[in-house]
């Protein structure tokens, strides 16, 4: 395990996956009670774009997107009270967790600061990934390393599965810091749905 590798009695980065639309009002939540929580934002400013009300663009105020959906990032000490207490806030679904097992995954300070770091720049979104794609990393302290889509968020967040800590580590990528390598080999939906045979009437 590495330095920052996570455990009771070291703080550490943990991630921490909320009900969609929850992650605004779970952060609020979380830093009242005093936890060290992060929620990354971009500034996006209206559209100015005529609509034929040239005050109508002045008038609305920039929205604030979340960079990385519905997670948030938690600096604290794990232990089992910290664990339930977390877990059973409303909004909360789950921790991000190691494969195959129910520890809550830690994050790498090397990658936190990388993503304090970042500013976001116009990125092409037009590649769509699935689960099962194998990509590389573009950016940061893991630049180069390949790894698996394992879910993608509704906003284009990925959580890509790598290999880090001599085990499979979730780690959430934005939009932008990694490109495909191999597509999923698993069929599409719709070329499944035809090889079915029919039923008769």
């Amino acid at each position: 395990m590495g330095e920052t590798d996570g455990g009771e009695g070291r703080m550490a980065w943990h991630v921490i996956e909320c009900f969609e639309g929850k992650d605004r009002e779970v952060y609020g939540r979380l830093a009242a009670l005093g936890f060290e929580v992060w929620r990354p934002v971009l500034k996006v400013r209206p559209s100015t774009r005529w609509s034929g009300k040239p005050l109508e663009a002045k008038r609305q105020k920039p929205r604030y997107v979340a960079i990385f959906g519905r997670y948030l990032f938690i600096h604290i000490e794990m232990t089992d009270s910290v664990y339930g207490a977390i877990k059973e806030q409303p909004g909360v679904e789950a921790w991000l967790c190691f494969a195959g097992s129910n520890e809550p995954a830690t994050v790498p300070d090397a990658l936190i600061e990388h993503y304090r770091q970042f500013k976001p720049e116009r990125v092409d979104t037009a590649t769509v990934y699935k689960n099962g794609d194998i990509v590389r990393a573009l950016q940061g302290p893991f630049a180069t390393f390949h790894g698996v889509v394992d879910r993608i968020d509704s906003r284009g967040v990925l959580c890509v599965e790598m290999s880090i800590f001599g085990r499979p580590t979730p780690i959430i990528f934005p939009v932008g810091h990694v490109e495909l390598v191999e597509q999923s080999r698993r069929l599409p939906i719709e070329r499944d749905v035809k090889q079915r045979p029919r039923k008769r009437a």
